[in-house]
Parts: structure tokens; sequence; C-alpha cells
């Protein structure tokens, strides 16, 4: 197809893959209470999913680096998690739950590090711009957070299943779409995965991620209900997980401009630093008025850091390792990071409640030293050339 088109086709993806994620991550953890879950139990539910991007994400994504493919693997991996997922619709009990999520985690896992890997691949020499491509996903979760609040609100708890399964299905059409480019397979000898985490750079990077993304744990799984248990509507609750995207939207339309004038190091210290601020704000139980300011965070606290992952891989990292690299920031943020938070959250957040958010500013002060380092590494990587 056409060059003209190329923004059409990746943009579908993401707005079909974020259907998925728009309605997933505000809206699982009703899904899981309607089926009898408790807190902690709902914890571990949505890590394992999250968690399966730290081991089989880097792994899928270093075969799709030795054979050079990329689409494919993507409808392969798709297809499987379709089947898994709906899978979930014919149990019950915890365990069987559990087993579920691990195979649905399994498959899904490297699905968003091959979208981007292969937009990153297919948009290098050209004009356009990652973050104007991502910003549709973002458009995307914000319809589903936002307009699925009002559909939970005259339906119930069940419809969050058929939701995300049409979502999943949809994403398979828009990947048919998508260019089927590939990149010389790497030599039998070399070893992606090792090759990267012996670089002093990239381990500071995965840190810092980590912790980043991490913080967010307890405000993925638990923001919905604990805003459900203050008395606020599904349909406000909907605005809120939409309102903090649309401020992440802002922010990808000026990423071009951020990009070119801020080092990656330096996106990642301003994620981390807003993350500080905003989970110890959110630690305080906040009145509407003032959640509705701390949601718009989420343009810094996420988008910068995603923005900083993104030119930062494309930068410091060759094309035969790209899509590895790609999983490993995946893996490490979405999965150390939010994966390894979401197994304790539940326990903290029925301990603490929204003091809970203390720790995970704990967490995002550690993404911040991170980034400081690595901000300090490339300054001295600099200064030897």
């Amino acid at each position: 197809m056409a060059l003209a088109f190329l923004p059409l086709r990746l943009s579908a993806f993401y707005i079909s893959i974020f259907f998925v994620i728009g309605c997933m991550m505000p809206f699982w953890p009703v899904w899981l209470q309607a089926r009898g879950m408790n807190g902690a139990e709902i914890g571990l539910l949505t890590a394992v999913p999250v968690l399966g991007k730290m081991i089989f994400s880097p792994l899928f994504a270093s075969l799709g680096d030795k054979l050079g493919e990329r689409k494919r693997l993507m409808l392969f991996f798709i297809g499987v998690s379709f089947i898994f997922f709906g899978l979930f619709y014919w149990v019950n009990g915890f365990f069987a739950l559990f087993i579920i999520s691990i195979l649905y985690g399994m498959s899904w896992a490297p699905i968003m590090s091959f979208g981007d890997n292969l937009t990153l691949l297919s948009t290098r020499d050209t004009t356009i711009q990652y973050g104007r491509l991502r910003l549709w996903g973002s458009l995307s979760f914000i319809m589903m957070s936002f307009g699925f609040g009002f559909v939970l609100e005259v339906t119930n708890e069940q419809m969050v299943f058929w939701t995300i399964l049409a979502a999943i299905f949809l994403t398979f059409v828009a990947t048919c779409g998508l260019p089927d480019l590939r990149v010389q397979p790497l030599a039998r000898a070399r070893k992606p995965i090792r090759t990267l985490l012996k670089d002093n750079g990239f381990r500071l990077f995965m840190v810092s991620v980590a912790c980043i993304h991490g913080s967010h744990a307890l405000y993925y799984a638990f923001a919905t209900i604990h805003w459900r248990s203050l008395g606020y509507s599904d349909a406000l609750i909907g605005f809120l997980w939409a309102e903090a995207v649309a401020a992440e939207v802002i922010f990808f339309i000026f990423g071009g401009r951020i990009g070119a004038r801020f080092a990656a190091s330096g996106l990642l210290i301003l994620a981390a630093f807003s993350a500080v601020l905003r989970w110890t704000l959110m630690a305080f139980d906040p009145n509407i008025y003032i959640l509705l300011v701390i949601q718009s965070a989420h343009a810094f606290t996420f988008g910068a850091m995603h923005l900083g992952a993104m030119h930062f891989m494309s930068r410091a990292v060759s094309l035969d390792l790209s899509a590895t690299a790609q999983s490993l920031y995946g893996a490490s943020a979405f999965g150390v990071g939010a994966g390894m938070s979401l197994v304790f959250v539940g326990y903290f957040y029925e301990a603490f409640g929204a003091q809970a958010f203390f720790i995970m500013t704990l967490l995002a002060i550690g993404g911040t030293l991170a980034a400081f380092a690595l901000k300090r590494f490339e300054k001295r990587v600099e200064d030897l050339r």
C-alpha cells in the first residue's frame, strides 16, 4: 500500500488495542469483584497478565529478532489471546481464574511491544511522528473508559467480558492491515537479551521505567473500586479515567517538539518527579475538585515516561535489537514494575486504604534517582565522544 495510507493503518492498530486496554484497566477489577473475588485476589489476578510481560514478552520478542518477523507473530499471539480470554466465560473460583489469567497474559504479553516496534521501523525514514500515531490509542482509551461507564450503569458487569473479547477481535483485524516489515535475522551466536542487559545505560533505563510505571499499580487496580466506595457514579469514574488519558493525548500532540528539546533522561525525570507529587496527593484522599486536577498529571507520569522511553530506544538501540529492546522496556515498566507492584497492592489497599499511595510515592522516588543516574551516565558517554 502507498505511504499515504501508513498512518491510517498504524492508527487503526492503536485504536483497537486501546479499546482492549480502555475497558480492561478500569473495569476488569469490577468484573472480578462481581465474580466474588476479594481485594487481595483481585490484586493477584490483575497482576498475572502484567507479570506475563516480564517473562514472555522478552522471550517472544527475542524470537522475533532472531527470525526477523513481526506481523505474523502478532497475528498468531492475538488469535491465541482471543481463545484464552474467551475461557473466562466458563470458569469460576480463584484458582480457575488464575490459570486462565496466566494463559491469557502469556499470549497477550508481546503484542504492544511488537506493535510499537513495527511502528518505529515503518516510520523511521519518514516524517510521521510516533506521538501523533500513539495519541489515537489514547483517544480510543478515552472513548472506551468514559463511554463504558455509562454502559455499565444500564447493563451489568458481564458486559465487561464481552466488550474486551470483541476488542481483541478488532485488534486482530487491524493487525491484518499492518505492513509486513521484516528485519535481517540475528546471527545464531548473538543473544539479544544478554547484549542489551550488559549495557549500563540500558539497565538504568529499565530500573527507572520499572519504578515510575510500577508506582501506578495501586491506581490501575483499585482506583475504580475505591471511587465506587466513595459513592462516585460509574459515569464519573469513567470520566476521571478519560480525563487522565486526555491529558496524555495533549502531551503526545506536542511530543515531537518536546522530544527534540529534551533528552530521554530528562523526560524520565519529569515523569518520576510528577509521580512523586501525584501519589502523595492521592494518599490524602482529595475531594473531587482536587482529584480532577491530579488526574491531569497523567500526561507527565505516564506520557513523559513513554515518550522518553521511545526516544531512548530509537537513539540508543540498533535495528537488529529493536524488538527485544521494546519488549525489555515492556517487561521492566509493565511487568517487573507494575506487575510486581500489583501482586502486593491488594494487601496494601485492604490494610491502608488510600494511604497506600504513600508506598507508590516511594517507588516514584526510586524512579527519580534512577533517571538522574541515567542522565549522568549519558553525559559521561557524550563527554567521551
